[in-house]
């Protein structure tokens, strides 16, 4: 990352909990975090920003998850690895009927 860079998001981190009550204002502070419905500013529980680092620990300020699309990427994820199997499956029927 250029000297730039770094020094924005360093500054911005500073700021978590300004940056949030601009940009997400439909959230709102829940202890060591910033909870708004995602990153186009919905209201909502499922993205989290961390406002401040934990102590003596690792997880930077400014740092986010939001949980949907981790549950989304998950489902996804389900889905490509059911299809795969159903493709597997089939494909073994096939063999087994082509050797029977």
């Amino acid at each position: 990352m250029s000297t730039q860079a770094s020094d924005l998001a360093r500054r911005l981190a500073e700021r978590a909990e300004l940056v949030c009550r601009r940009y997400l204002s439909n959230g709102r502070r829940v202890g060591r975090y910033w909870v708004v419905g995602d990153a186009r500013n919905a209201p909502g529980r499922s993205m989290f920003v961390r406002l401040r680092p934990r102590n003596g620990g690792k997880g930077a300020a400014g740092k986010w998850t939001d949980y949907v699309a981790a549950k989304i990427m998950l489902r996804l994820g389900a889905e490509a690895l059911s299809h795969s199997r159903l493709a597997i499956s089939t494909q073994h029927n096939v063999v087994l009927r082509e050797v029977v």
